[in-house]
């Protein structure tokens, strides 16, 4: 059995109280939210929430998983692909590269994904905005360096970021706060049992899940 699932509350803490801003479906107990980084095909079946994927679009129109800028003669896995893998087994992060088909690609993946299986993250506003407006019911972070009220349900923070400033911050003002990309086992120990961190975004999802297990 996995850590129980909070459908539509808060997250608690361990002593059973809400903390304020925390709305989305988050595992009890600050058991934080595992995504796995750059996680296809190698973490589908991990036990992960999600896996994150980095999403282009090609010239003619195809949604592509790419990190880097797409040349010419680049082959590369569809999203589709993706999408058709995962579902029913493992939740998407979508962390877009570009912007300017937001909206297309949020509609396809909520024809097969439930809203809380999906999660978007970026470092574009704009891109932010139009989801939220369309789909507001799908989690978006903003991916940037650091911690400020904004339309993002949660803000994605690298690692040498996620200091003591950052998150008490991030605390006063109720925003939930995402960390990558966390690969050392002491870091991931240490943002498990930080009660202002919701999620860690990792390469090494099957370490971060035996010591989120030890810890609830």
């Amino acid at each position: 059995m996995g850590p129980t699932l909070l459908e539509h509350g808060n997250r608690r803490r361990a002593d059973g109280a809400c903390r304020s801003g925390d709305h989305y479906r988050c595992h009890d107990l600050f058991v934080l939210i595992v995504s796995a980084h750059r996680g296809y095909p190698r973490w589908l079946n991990s036990g992960a929430d999600f896996v994150e994927i980095d999403i282009r679009r090609t010239q003619d129109g195809v949604i592509v998983i790419s990190h880097d800028e797409l040349q010419p003669g680049d082959n590369h896995v569809t999203f589709d692909e993706v999408l058709n893998a995962a579902a029913g087994r493992i939740g998407l992060q979508l962390d877009l590269k570009q912007p300017g088909y937001e909206l297309e690609l949020v509609r396809s993946v909520l024809d097969r994904l439930p809203p809380e299986k999906i999660v978007v993250t970026t470092e574009m506003d704009e891109s932010i905005h139009l989801i939220k407006d369309r789909f507001p019911e799908v989690r978006v972070g903003l991916t940037c360096a650091r911690v400020e009220p904004g339309p993002a349900d949660f803000i994605a923070l690298d690692q040498q970021y996620a200091n003591a400033n950052s998150l008490n911050a991030a605390e006063r003002y109720g925003i939930e706060v995402w960390v990558w990309t966390v690969d050392d086992r002491r870091l991931m120990q240490h943002f498990i049992k930080d009660q202002r961190v919701a999620g860690i975004i990792t390469n090494r999802p099957d370490l971060a899940l035996k010591l989120r297990t030890s810890r609830s």
